[in-house]
């Protein structure tokens, strides 16, 4: 198991300090994400100081701009890398796109499809020299000069998709490198939901399980003293109940019996009674979802609950381990087959 580190909420010039040390701790991965700046520049900040660890989008909002222009920033991030670079796409949801970004919005899994057969097709005109003429539902590329035609280079770049629900799951294992997951997921529906539409995607493109890479940011409650991790159960458990109030989220919260909480949070949330959320997520809920334990229990409780589901994760909040050496130690835990 891979263990990377997110960079949610830095800035551009924030990100190549960030990505670098994130490096020399040992990680080995960090993903740029479209929170407070573009994504595309916090991966270039990334790979400019860096030299091993990969470096992807989790996520750039892809339709919040257009194949062409998604595929010339993914090209030069993968030259300039040599290959680390990791292109990962996610929908947002309709508010965002057409009240943030003033961009058209039409079904998401049908117009991710179109978006991806189009990158497809941008970056094989542009390595073997072939006529572009893709002419989809909602994209048309059908024009490419020379001038405009980017350096070759043969670096792959890997696509992957943010999914949460199982047909954009079994559109990204059917035609991308790998899959974005939400943190806000469980053991129970990872086997009956996620696994499933994996299973499913696969099979259309002929692929087997090991053609595809699945990434989680997971909650990770940690603490060194019962304080500190109850202080991080009471942020979590407000986190998780933020995501949860959303109907998008129901369906993970069936799989353990919390279905009925749904309508509840949202509620609150509609009122504003953002502090009394958090105290609707009890302790069997909030285990369901988070890890909780001591930074060195880490490793072993992402062994035991994610082997065979999950190839790379990272944790939602930030580790709580200053000592390098130490820190050091417990990421090459997560490399490590559990003990049998």
């Amino acid at each position: 198991m891979k263990i990377d580190m997110g960079m949610i909420g830095s800035s551009a010039a924030a990100c190549g300090p960030v990505a670098a040390d994130a490096e020399g701790r040992g990680f080995d991965g960090v993903w740029a994400s479209e929170s407070v700046t573009d994504a595309f520049l916090q991966s270039q900040a990334a790979l400019l100081t860096t030299s091993r660890v990969s470096v992807g989008t989790a996520i750039a909002v892809a339709f919040a701009r257009n194949p062409m222009s998604v595929a010339y920033l993914a090209w030069d991030l993968a030259a300039m890398s040599g290959g680390r670079f990791v292109l990962g796409l996610g929908s947002q949801v309709q508010a965002h796109v057409e009240r943030r970004f003033s961009m058209e919005w039409s079904p998401p899994v049908e117009r991710m499809r179109d978006f991806l057969g189009a990158l497809d097709a941008i970056f094989t005109a542009w390595r073997d020299g072939s006529r572009l003429d893709y002419r989809g539902e909602v994209y048309r590329h059908n024009l490419m000069t020379p001038v405009f035609t980017p350096h070759h280079h043969d670096f792959a770049i890997p696509t992957a998709v943010a999914a949460v629900g199982a047909r954009m799951t079994e559109l990204g294992a059917e035609l991308c490198d790998g899959l974005l997951l939400h943190g806000m997921t469980t053991a129970a529906y990872l086997d009956t939901v996620t696994m499933p539409a994996v299973e499913r995607g696969l099979a259309t493109s002929g692929r087997t399980r090991g053609a595809l890479e699945l990434y989680c940011p997971i909650f990770m409650v940690m603490g060194d003293t019962e304080e500190q991790q109850a202080e991080m159960a009471r942020q979590t458990r407000e986190q998780i109940a933020f995501y949860a109030s959303t109907p998008a989220y129901s369906k993970v919260l069936a799989t353990v019996g919390y279905e009925d909480l749904q309508p509840e949070l949202q509620a609150l949330s509609r009122a504003g009674r953002w502090e009394e959320m958090g105290t609707l997520v009890d302790d069997t809920l909030l285990h369901h979802i988070a890890l909780v334990g001591t930074p060195e229990e880490m490793p072993a409780l992402a062994h035991e609950r994610f082997d065979g589901r999950l190839d790379r994760i990272s944790s939602y909040y930030p580790w709580p381990v200053e000592d390098p050496d130490r820190l050091g130690a417990i990421l090459a835990a997560f490399h490590d087959a559990p003990a049998t």
